[in-house]
């Protein structure tokens, strides 16, 4: 990834999830490391058509998107938020969709904005959301042995 220079334009973020809980990750990550620069969450509800969740989805892309381009991080891939924002991917915007998201890669991320290559954050956001996944018990156990 190249170096992240304050001259690069930010990053867009957009978070999509069933109910509210975008909006939820968003606020609290905030509140932990400040607010993300140019940030918004879509919360879908089961009554939501398609249709609606996509508009939805592009209004939230057009507020953030300053010219790098848009990350947008989805709940559950497959679901039908992820449809819609796959079906968004037409090569009009620079846009890379992350399934699984979570905290951490929210908290890492509100560093990570200012950068000149959207793939490379996408990537690194979905390496960071897996590495930050952990069961207590291998925790304890890698902490016994030292691994």
């Amino acid at each position: 990834m190249s170096a992240s220079d304050d001259n690069d334009p930010v990053i867009g973020v957009v978070v999509v999830t069933h109910g509210g809980a975008g909006r939820c990750l968003l606020e609290a990550a905030g509140t932990i490391v400040g607010p993300l620069e140019a940030a918004d969450a879509v919360s879908v509800a089961m009554e939501d058509s398609f249709e609606e969740v996509i508009r939805q989805v592009e209004q939230a892309c057009t507020d953030v998107d300053h010219g790098a381009g848009v990350v947008i991080l989805v709940d559950i891939h497959g679901s039908s938020p992820f449809q819609a924002c796959m079906a968004m991917l037409d090569g009009t915007r620079a846009m890379e969709i992350v399934c699984g998201v979570n905290l951490p890669m929210l908290i890492k991320l509100a560093g990570k904005t200012r950068s000149s290559d959207l793939l490379a954050v996408a990537q690194e956001m979905r390496e960071h959301g897996r590495n930050a996944i952990w069961v207590a018990s291998d925790f304890l156990r890698a902490e016994k042995t030292g691994a």
